[in-house]
């Protein structure tokens, strides 16, 4: 095999347009949002360009929370009946599942990585966590904890049905166990539970996912492409974060553009806020992804 076609298996380029608008019944003021919409430089990728955008014009902030994502802030304070939120970037993404940099901690596992060991308003204590087969541990060498971690996202995949009707954003993950089905948030909460209950750092990441034109002729289109998605990284003692999606039966390549990491979903909402007004709000969000390589 050639330099340059190995170069283009390991590597993408990945052009993302996230907008996300939100119209009211009737004027607002005195409105302040926080935005975890923009990817970030990891081991697996890098960001060769991103710019946030806001209507009606504003100055907006920006600074890096607990997990190193990237926060922009912005207050509006006129009357005003919508805001549009509009983050566009380019992304140079790899070929692999992890970064492969593990980092030097003379703590315990249980010190380095406790958030992500302990429970989580998104992922609760629950029953349902221990009847899921699983046999992962730390001990295992690269090849045992990769082919395992798959195992568990299959089982996910194969006994649950992505049904977006059935949970909303706040749902716990008992909700996903009872009606058998809900999204990629459900998915990657429920296997994070069922990881930190075996002793394994699991944390959430959300992000976005491309989707190859060649996907609708062959009828297997990736779940969660048309807006933000999530999936999970499992940390392992060589090989750090490794990323799996169990909403797609995958582990994570070239495909996947992380913008934030956290314990769960409520670390990483890509837009939160507040307003002054007693009014009826509508959401649209519209993701686009391409490749631009």
């Amino acid at each position: 095999m050639n330099a340059t076609r190995r170069q283009k298996e390991l590597h993408a380029t990945m052009k993302v347009r996230h907008s996300t608008r939100l119209d009211y019944s009737g004027p607002v003021a005195l409105a302040y949002s926080e935005v975890r919409m923009m990817p970030v430089d990891t081991p697996l990728q890098s960001v060769g360009h991103a710019e946030l955008t806001v209507s009606p014009e504003c100055s907006i902030g920006k600074h890096y929370d607990y997990y190193g994502n990237i926060v922009h802030h912005f207050n509006i304070i006129a009357p005003h009946d919508f805001v549009e939120i509009v983050s566009e970037s380019v992304v140079h993404t790899s070929n692999c599942i992890s970064g492969f940099a593990v980092e030097q901690d003379p703590r315990p596992i249980s010190q380095q990585y406790a958030e992500f060991l302990h429970w989580s308003k998104g992922v609760p204590v629950l029953a349902e966590y221990d009847a899921v087969p699983n046999r992962i541990t730390l001990q295992m060498n690269e090849k045992e904890f990769k082919e395992s971690l798959y195992e568990l996202a299959a089982y996910f995949y194969n006994n649950f049905r992505y049904d977006p009707d059935v949970t909303h954003v706040h749902s716990s993950p008992k909700a996903f166990f009872d009606h058998g089905g809900g999204v990629c948030q459900d998915m990657a909460h429920a296997m994070i539970g069922v990881l930190r209950l075996a002793g394994i750092p699991a944390r959430y990441v959300s992000g976005y996912i491309y989707d190859s034109n060649q996907a609708e002729e062959a009828g297997q289109h990736l779940r969660g492409a048309a807006a933000t998605h999530a999936w999970v990284q499992a940390w392992h003692p060589t090989m750090s974060w490794c990323g799996i999606d169990p909403t797609n039966d995958k582990l994570v390549d070239w495909q996947y553009i992380r913008t934030a990491i956290g314990r769960d979903y409520f670390d990483v909402t890509p837009v939160k806020g507040i307003f002054r007004g007693n009014v009826e709000q509508k959401l649209t969000v519209s993701v686009q992804v391409s490749r631009t390589d």
